[in-house]
């Protein structure tokens, strides 16, 4: 059997759970510490007051009939067959508890195979944990939270303002794994100032945390967002497109091979952004990604245990 170049997220749902499996997202009226005045009110150096929740319904529809529209969506369009429904927008558990669970309570009346729930490392008390835990076990569902790590370089997080830290994302990772629940962490490899020593460093981060998945984001400047005013005033590097291929390329070949990939370049309306993919289709770069895995023989996870020798 021929190598295979990545584990495709796609992949790791049909080995999970048997089928084609697609996320349903849920827009609840959370908020997030950097935005309401706890660590600052402008949220992070690249993130815009719409957050990232681009696809999903306003949070005035039920959360049901947001499940449901995204159902009918992607089984025409994908054939799923089985869906996880994704609290995706802001910190979802920046909110009292019982509000929260109300919520999961409603999605889980939608015939859901998971639930996924996005949020920050700082942002996690173990209320939620023990809350959450008992759902799991009750239900019988998987839950999985997707952490914003970002970039494994604690300068860069305060430059963005980030307002945690690595060892923020490493701790809360551990107590989610701690309670049997699986991890998802997001990261932005070409953030300004960023190297690609960073982009090893934080490969071996999420590896030795044990998160069972990644989602790449390539840097946009999204409209309303404070890189914004520093992009028109000629003060954001962003790097090439072409550098931006070698870090992901990079990335990969020193993650574990067991962890999934979700996405490799971010997704962003056109309308919302000021700059975004170097003006190319994320299936564009894509391509050069796997293109460059090939031929250069190249493949996720093939320096990982060179990195894990000894341990």
């Amino acid at each position: 059997m021929s190598q295979r170049i990545f584990y495709a997220y796609s992949d790791y749902l049909i080995d999970k759970y048997g089928a084609k499996t697609y996320k349903c997202p849920i827009h609840i009226p959370s908020t997030c510490p950097n935005r309401d005045g706890t660590l600052g009110y402008d949220g992070c150096a690249f993130c815009s007051e719409k957050g990232t929740g681009f696809e999903s319904l306003h949070h005035n529809v039920d959360v049901c009939s947001q499940i449901e529209h995204s159902r009918i969506k992607m089984k025409k369009r994908y054939k799923a067959q089985k869906f996880i429904g994704y609290f995706q927008n802001y910190t979802n558990t920046y909110m009292p508890l019982h509000t929260f669970i109300n919520y999961v309570d409603e999605a889980l009346t939608c015939d859901l195979v998971g639930i996924d729930i996005a949020t920050r490392p700082d942002t996690l008390p173990d209320s939620y944990l023990e809350a959450l835990y008992k759902i799991k076990e009750d239900n019988k569902i998987n839950i999985t939270f997707e952490l914003g790590l970002q970039i494994a370089n604690d300068v860069t997080l305060r430059e963005i303002q980030r307002g945690h830290t690595v060892a923020d994302y490493i701790q809360t990772a551990q107590r989610i794994k701690d309670c049997g629940f699986e991890l998802c962490t997001h990261l932005i490899l070409n953030l300004p100032g960023t190297t690609m020593e960073d982009v090893i460093y934080t490969a071996q981060v999420v590896n030795n945390v044990g998160t069972e998945c990644v989602k790449l984001h390539s840097l946009y400047i999204a409209k309303g967002s404070r890189y914004e005013q520093m992009y028109h005033e000629g003060r954001l590097h962003i790097g090439s497109v072409d550098e931006y291929v070698q870090r992901v390329v990079t990335f990969l070949c020193h993650l574990n091979p067991d962890i999934a990939i979700a996405r490799f370049v971010s997704r962003i309306p056109e309308e919302e952004s000021v700059f975004s993919n170097w003006d190319k289709s994320w299936w564009h770069i894509y391509n050069q990604i796997i293109t460059v895995l090939d031929t250069q023989e190249l493949h996720q996870g093939i320096y990982y245990q060179e990195d894990n020798y000894g341990k």
